[in-house]
């Protein structure tokens, strides 16, 4: 779900860059903003674009016309036209978004009977971080916040920003349906492969692969349950070899140690992180997120990032309704006008992202969770689409 996050916000920049203010930022310029390895005009599957074009899945709305790409309302052609949702032709149709296949995690709008939607981005200051380091100006800065708007239920661009349902962000947690980190997974080998250079040639970027780590520390204080290993590609035999004798030596660990430190304990010699420069030669070292060649591993493999780390957000990525803070001048380095200042707070009244705390509706999953009939550990009850069971953590410290 956090790259449907990724992809919405990237659909937000490309609607701003091409169509809102198509002349007001160089190819640069939008590269800073967004985080991605390159622009549009260079490469549009090294861009935002691919990005924008992968939210075409959370958009109901048959045949629209965006970026070169987009397909929204993704049927199979096994799905009769009769059945699929317009909203003029077919108001009560069936819509093909990930939310709404989901509809019964998110939870049902009980006025529309569509699904509820998390994607929230209130207090996102999008670009701060490339108005920090010089790449971008005040002005720039001032403009993108003001206007680069949000979606309705149907996905159709609007200018306010648009605020999550909390209940649905609780729920895609407590289900699973975005990778959380518990529930478990601090107590199984974790290995992970970044088998291909997704950079180049797709949507499911590198960086996500070090979100997912981050988010293992964040629940269980470190990560030393989780390998990774970067290649283009990894030799998935032997990753898999590798993978395999971990857990054998896990299994046989008959002692009464903690589970977790089973996991730890018993990781084979080269369950290491590290990278593959060739289908035979590894490079052991600690793998980091960065896209600069401050290591061999990405020299040959640097991680590009997305448009909420731009904004100031964490790499775990999962703050999806961030809580606000006000605005502070000291997070800037460029000094802010009285009238530059006022401008940001109409921009932002209720405040910008505090990414220093949990979001709003932070939850743990909820092991084995009902989907119902059943009542045991249920997840969503359609006679209360907010209800939740609340004996977890929700992140209000």
């Amino acid at each position: 779900m956090a790259i449907a996050f990724s992809g919405s916000d990237g659909h937000l920049l490309t609607r701003y860059f091409t169509a809102t203010n198509p002349t007001g930022f160089t190819d640069a310029q939008q590269i800073a903003v967004s985080g991605y390895k390159t622009s549009a005009s260079a490469n549009p599957k090294q861009a935002w674009f691919d990005a924008a074009n992968q939210s075409g899945r959370t958009d109901p709305v048959p045949g629209r016309v965006d970026v070169p790409g987009y397909v929204s309302s993704p049927w199979s052609g096994v799905v009769p036209a009769a059945m699929r949702y317009d909203p003029v032709a077919n108001p009560t149709g069936a819509r093909a978004t990930v939310y709404d296949v989901d509809r019964n995690v998110m939870g049902i709008n009980r006025s529309t009977g569509f699904a509820l939607r998390p994607f929230d981005n209130v207090g996102v200051q999008y670009g701060l971080a490339a108005l920090n380091s010089g790449a971008i100006s005040k002005a720039q800065f001032l403009d993108l916040n003001e206007r680069v708007g949000g979606y309705d239920q149907d996905f159709n661009y609007v200018a306010p920003r648009v605020a999550g349902d909390v209940g649905a962000i609780e729920r895609m947690q407590l289900s699973g349906v975005t990778f959380g980190a518990s529930g478990g997974m601090s107590e199984v080998p974790v290995f992970d492969i970044s088998g291909i250079y997704n950079d180049d040639a797709g949507y499911h970027y590198q960086w996500y692969h070090f979100a997912a780590r981050e988010r293992l520390r964040e629940v269980n204080g470190n990560s030393s349950n989780h390998v990774m290993w970067r290649g283009n590609p990894v030799p998935f035999d032997t990753a898999w070899a590798t993978f395999a004798k971990w857990v054998d030596a896990v299994r046989a660990d008959a002692s009464d140690a903690p589970q977790r430190l089973k996991v730890v304990r018993n990781k084979p010699a080269n369950a290491v992180d590290g990278c593959w420069s060739s289908s035979t030669t590894f490079i052991a070292e600690p793998q980091t997120f960065s896209r600069n060649p401050d290591s061999q591993c990405n020299t040959l493999f640097p991680t590009f990032a997305f448009p909420r780390y731009v904004a100031g957000g964490p790499l775990k990525a999962n703050v999806y309704k961030c809580r606000l803070k006000r605005i502070d001048p000291s997070d800037y380095t460029v000094s802010l006008t009285s009238a530059e200042m006022q401008r940001l707070q109409s921009i932002f009244p209720q405040g910008v992202c505090d990414w220093s705390r949990r979001g709003v509706g932070y939850r743990r999953v909820l092991t084995w969770p009902s989907f119902g009939p059943s009542r045991d550990n249920l997840v969503f009850d359609l006679a209360d689409p907010n209800r939740g069971d609340r004996d977890d953590d929700r992140g209000d410290d």
